[in-house]
């Protein structure tokens, strides 16, 4: 029996170190050739302070700030609608708002554009009011939206399931108003929920490529301007725009871990 023991051991400690040595490859190495890179490369440092760094950081910022404030207030109303409300279809309902979540991002910028483009289905009717969506900032946030919102439906309703029905059952015997209930009982205790899904969303946000991609026309957000200085061997710029965005979604990751902690 020991020597049994020992062998689903000694397999169990190989298990541990493929993990470990996957984990080494695919994100350590990277992140310390990023780093080599832009130590070695004194030009990157010169580039921090340019506009291909600092135009696309500061649009990225804001679109994503919009986006995610968009993504707050529609995400608690779904998470609300879909948690306390009896509504036909519920599990497709569900479903659509988190095929986001896998949906390639390619499809979803087409999407948007046979939706929002000038002959798209809401996009035309406003073309003749002389507005026009896409390939514009408007267009940016959109798709970051689009990408941002089943993270704070998926973290409010998480945290809306976990109040005890009881609560709001003797609210409502009380002769409290659906709205004081939703004010005093169910937003603060979905606080902790309503918080992590914000800070996820902005991330999604901020690193958002595929559907950006698609919409944004010339204007380019971080992920864009890694991408097309890249392709147009500016290394420089991609190094220090890597690093840039790294360090914005490991502070974000460092936030939302702080929160999670925190009751």
């Amino acid at each position: 029996m020991s020597a049994f023991a020992n062998n689903r051991t000694a397999v169990l400690n190989v298990i541990m170190i493929f993990g470990f040595c996957v984990f080494a490859l695919l994100i350590i190495c990277p992140l310390i050739a990023l780093i080599l890179n832009v130590l070695q490369d004194i030009a990157s440092f010169k580039v921090l302070f340019s506009y291909h760094v600092t135009k696309p950081l500061v649009l990225s910022i804001f679109t994503a700030l919009a986006s995610t404030a968009i993504s707050t207030i529609a995400g608690i109303s779904l998470a609300y609608l879909m948690e306390y409300k009896k509504i036909f279809f519920r599990e497709t309902f569900d479903t659509l708002i988190n095929l986001p979540f896998v949906l390639p991002p390619s499809v979803a910028g087409y999407l948007l554009l046979i939706t929002f483009g000038k002959y798209g289905l809401v996009g035309y009717p406003l073309s003749f009011l002389g507005i026009e969506l896409m390939f514009s900032t408007v267009a940016i946030v959109i798709a970051q939206t689009f990408v941002a919102l089943p993270f704070i439906v998926k973290s409010t309703r998480t945290a809306m399931s976990a109040i005890p029905s009881n609560l709001i059952n003797a609210a409502k015997t009380m002769g409290a108003s659906e709205l004081l209930i939703f004010k005093q009982i169910i937003l603060p205790l979905s606080k902790k929920g309503i918080l992590a899904g914000i800070v996820m969303a902005y991330a999604r946000a901020i690193g958002e490529f595929g559907a950006t991609m698609m919409v944004c026309g010339l204007l380019t957000t971080l992920p864009i301007a890694i991408y097309t200085s890249a392709l147009s061997g500016e290394r420089e710029v991609a190094n220090i725009l890597s690093l840039v965005l790294i360090s914005i979604s490991f502070l974000i990751l460092a936030v939302f871990k702080k929160v999670m902690k925190n009751d």
